[in-house]
């Protein structure tokens, strides 16, 4: 990470997942809003030239076949504001975002925030979304929480370099959330700080993520675990969409919106489920293994 005497006040990291259309999207939303942040666009492929050359205020990097968190991590080591905030591209940050989260580092080193719905989304959305921020979904109070979602969060830069141990190969936000919390840094989740999802990239690439991102899960956590419960972590696998669905519903319905939503995605919900748990088994394998 680099930094010096013209450092901007904040870094804003953008995690491409190569949804058509959502970079361009994103960036529009920031535009009008972005006054003195950096702004980098981290992607598996870069943006056409023409999006490129329409939004020049913002810098784009490639890195091949690159995880969002694998993006995310290129992009910390490349700002340099006293602040850097992430996201990923299919995310439309509200208009008073960068403001927002300017106002809240006066009183918080670590804050993250709301992720609304967005518009037209279909139903294979709606099962990501709610798979994926249902506890980030409106309304909530502001809370000290671990469990922050990285896709709208922002560190003082104090803090990432503090921790670069723990993402020098990719930004996985429960693993630097939780040394943050070990060390008694106040990590804030605040309903004002808001973005919506749009459009994802679809039910495949989706299915794709989630194994991928339970395996690094389970790989995480069994590391941390012995051989008899990485082996109980595998054989409870079955159950986990099941646990994760009804834990899902039940926020849904405390929280009285979308509820109908989520029983016509359920379907979907349980099968992205499904995609994760064998991910965190495998995980699990891999750790008994390396162990």
């Amino acid at each position: 990470m680099s930094s010096s005497s013209t450092e901007p006040p904040l870094s804003i990291v953008i995690g491409s997942n190569a949804t058509p259309g959502a970079v361009e999207r994103c960036l529009a939303t920031l535009e009008q809003q972005r006054g003195g942040a950096e702004v980098l666009v981290c992607e598996p492929s870069l943006s056409p030239p023409e999006l490129r050359e329409r939004f020049p205020w913002a810098q784009f990097i490639e890195r091949p076949g690159g995880l969002v968190p694998e993006l995310w991590g290129e992009g910390i080591d490349r700002s340099r504001g006293r602040l850097v905030a992430l996201t990923i591209s299919p995310m439309l940050p509200a208009p008073d975002w960068i403001e927002s989260i300017g106002a809240h580092h006066e009183r918080y080193d670590v804050v993250a925030g709301a992720i609304e719905p967005g518009p037209e989304l279909r139903l294979s959305d709606w099962a990501e979304y709610l798979c994926r921020y249902v506890r980030d979904m409106l309304p909530f109070e502001g809370h000290e929480c671990q469990h922050l979602p990285g896709d709208n969060a922002a560190y003082k830069r104090e803090l990432l370099e503090r921790t670069r141990d723990l993402h020098r190969s990719g930004f996985w936000e429960p693993v630097v959330n939780r040394r943050l919390a070990d060390e008694g840094v106040v990590l804030w989740h605040s309903p004002e700080v808001i973005v919506r999802q749009g459009r994802s990239a679809g039910t495949l690439a989706f299915l794709r993520q989630r194994f991928v991102h339970g395996r690094a899960h389970g790989q995480q956590r069994g590391a941390l675990f012995g051989p008899a419960r990485n082996l109980a972590g595998v054989m409870g696998a079955p159950a986990v969409p099941f646990v994760l669905g009804y834990r899902l519903l039940r926020t849904v319905f405390a929280k009285r919106r979308h509820r109908l939503r989520a029983v016509l995605a359920l379907p979907l919900i349980l099968l992205f489920n499904a995609a994760w748990a064998a991910g965190e088994a495998r995980g699990h394998l891999d750790a008994m293994r390396r162990g």
